[in-house]
């Protein structure tokens, strides 16, 4: 009963919301009419745009637009401050799905609402369960599934964080190539870009792009590290930048920042190897451990339950 009624309050919230967020025939006729103004051949217009929408399947014409609308109206009324940690958090996971912030926090809201309905469900369905189990469940279901959007979008964001670490030497090795064969920062990044692929690329050619619509190298800079919080990316930033203000060859700035990263990527391997050894004692103790005591042990404890019994029977 529970369930019907949450569903049929939905289902009429999201009707009425779509009865007044939906255009009017004055508005879709005037949108109409500018997108025909910007062509001379409106008959041939008229027949594209038609077609384009028809061929568009249902969820791209109906379900998109619409989820898109109440996801904007609804973020539009999100304080400023979670709007904008949502904006840098999907910026850092790469924007995974196609997210974007109104989404998110929509996706955000929904699975609060579901785990508390879901939770409520389990409270009511464990009652004859100990109250510490009972409610160390329903916590937990509660939280699971309250913080799934969330869980998901950090996953991909140290996911796509690591393969940066990891492509960030190579891409600098090409950028310390180009620049001392005579080219400059952006020839650089424009060749990074045209041989190489993936996150860190996709990243450069966003900087590159900002720079030829005018904005500042520095502030362009400044921005791609901080949509992407990788500590060695804006190591590098804070020294080309410094190599941009003192005069220094950027070849020269870029080549001592290699250098570096190898040595750090080095030493940091070693680290790793260093406490491998602790990390694999717990699972040789829980898990190789008995196995060889039985293999090894097993026969023998046998062979002596056998004479100790034999004896005793003899006896």
């Amino acid at each position: 009963m529970l369930w019907l009624i949450i569903g049929l309050v939905l289902v009429a919230a999201v009707v009425l919301y779509l009865g007044f967020a939906q255009p009017t025939s004055d508005d879709r006729v005037q949108r109409r009419r500018e997108t025909l103004l910007q062509d001379k051949d409106s008959g041939a217009k008229v027949r594209s745009v038609v077609s384009e929408e028809l061929s568009a399947s249902f969820s791209e014409r109906i379900l998109q637009p619409v989820i898109d609308v109440i996801a904007t109206r609804l973020a539009s009324a999100a304080p400023e401050g979670m709007i904008e940690t949502a904006r840098n958090k999907l910026a850092a996971a790469g924007y995974p799905l196609g997210l974007t912030e109104p989404v998110f926090l929509l996706l955000r809201g929904g699975a609060a609402l579901a785990g508390a309905a879901a939770s409520y469900t389990v409270f009511l369905t464990l009652a004859d369960a100990a109250p510490l189990m009972r409610m160390a469940i329903t916590l937990f279901v509660l939280i699971a599934i309250a913080m799934g959007p969330d869980y998901f979008v950090s996953g991909r964001m140290k996911a796509r964080q690591t393969i940066i670490r990891r492509s960030l030497p190579d891409l600098l090795d090409l950028l310390v190539v180009c620049t001392e064969a005579g080219m400059g920062l952006d020839g650089a990044l424009a060749e990074v870009v045209r041989r190489k692929e993936g996150p860190l690329v996709d990243e450069f050619n966003r900087t590159l792009v900002e720079v030829r619509l005018g904005k500042r190298r520095s502030d362009a800079w400044q921005d791609m590290s901080g949509r992407v919080q990788v500590r060695e990316l804006a190591t590098l930033v804070a020294a080309l930048y410094q190599a941009q203000t003192m005069g220094v060859s950027i070849a020269r700035a870029l080549r001592t920042h290699s250098d570096a990263m190898r040595s750090q990527r080095s030493i940091r391997i070693k680290e790793q190897g260093a406490i491998l050894s602790t990390k694999m004692l717990f699972p040789m103790i829980l898990c190789i451990f008995p196995a060889l005591f039985v293999v090894i042990l097993g026969p023998g404890a046998i062979q002596i339950m056998r004479t100790l019994g034999g004896g005793l029977g003899g006896g």
